[in-house]
């Protein structure tokens, strides 16, 4: 997808407002906002550059001309580029739970502590019950890289998000759009035959996972969904792996937090939204609705879709809501 905003007559002038971008060996993508804040945003513009069969300092020069200056920049790391992990909380003082959370995580990744950035966020618990913290984890490599881009971009950042976090952005902005903000929601969000869940308490990340799950399938029409599940074929071992995967990360919350019943479950699949919806309603027994993303961003008229119809930009749209006293 092109830039929709190469035409507009500010194009090239300094701005305000905030940019997020992922940027990988091939692809720029990238959504800018005038006015942003944790209810929503005033988009501006968005698009995606592929650098084909340029090389890389061609491309990031070419990026560097497209993208509009912001005052706020948040780079978003792809899913690749991370690990994220929720460990029960070390007992230790507040200013030492960092580094006890970095030796910790050294089970899960290879190498020394020193070669990782760590950031930790503290899981809200109740009296009584054993504390967590979720960790990200990115190589120092993939951060210096990341930064020596974005330097060529001439957009140094403000901010690192990752795609859990901007997922719940997404879903709070949503929730308190709305008469009556649930206190535990989820939301799913599913494309390429993926899918992460998030739950959120009272606002707060609580609970993530990515799984499989294929889209075209579970939103085939009923007979043909029922004959598929009768059947032994690949279509039948898809609808399985994607319905356990759906049902192991709801016990995953059910069995740690009988306390905490998810209120709502918020879904967004593409052009087959309403049909996974009405599925996982019937699956799951939750009142199961639209992830509604258009009651929260504005934009310009314009041909091209706005970029909540497409789940590649929800790490982008979600990151602009990330509040800046966190940065």
């Amino acid at each position: 997808m092109a830039a929709v905003f190469s035409k507009w007559p500010w194009f090239g002038r300094n701005r305000g407002g905030s940019l997020a971008f992922t940027l990988n060996e091939n692809l720029l993508r990238y959504v800018f906002a005038s006015e942003t804040s944790e209810r929503g945003a005033t988009i501006e513009a968005w698009g995606s550059e592929l650098r084909g069969n340029q090389t890389r300092e061609a491309f990031l020069k070419r990026a560097k001309a497209i993208l509009p200056t912001a005052e706020r920049v948040i780079a978003v790391l792809d899913p690749r580029d991370y690990q994220i992990l929720q460990i029960e909380a070390p007992g230790v003082p507040a200013e030492e739970l960092h580094s006890a959370v970095r030796w910790r995580a050294m089970e899960f990744v290879e190498g020394s502590p020193h070669d990782y950035t760590l950031d930790v966020l503290t899981v809200p618990t109740d009296p009584g019950r054993p504390g967590s913290v979720i960790a990200v984890i990115a190589h120092n490599d993939t951060i210096r890289t990341r930064m020596l881009d974005c330097k060529a971009l001439g957009h140094p950042i403000a901010a690192i998000d990752v795609g859990e976090m901007a997922q719940r952005n997404l879903l709070h902005a949503a929730l308190l759009a709305e008469a009556s903000v649930p206190g535990v929601a989820a939301a799913l969000v599913a494309d390429g035959g993926r899918a992460l869940m998030i739950i959120a308490v009272q606002g707060q990340l609580h609970f993530f996972r990515r799984f499989e799950f294929d889209v075209d399938i579970l939103a085939a029409a009923v007979d043909e969904l029922q004959s598929a599940l009768m059947g032994t074929g690949a279509e039948a071992d898809a609808v399985t792996r994607s319905l356990t995967q759906l049902h192991r990360s709801l016990d995953l919350w059910e069995d740690a937090n009988l306390q905490n019943p998810i209120s709502t479950l918020r879904v967004f699949a593409g052009a087959k939204s309403a049909a996974i919806i009405a599925r996982l309603k019937t699956e799951t027994g939750l009142d199961t609705r639209p992830l509604a993303l258009e009651s929260i961003f504005k934009v310009p008229i314009s041909r091209a879709p706005p970029p909540w119809l497409d789940p590649a930009y929800f790490p982008l749209l979600g990151a602009l809501l990330r509040p800046t006293e966190v940065e």
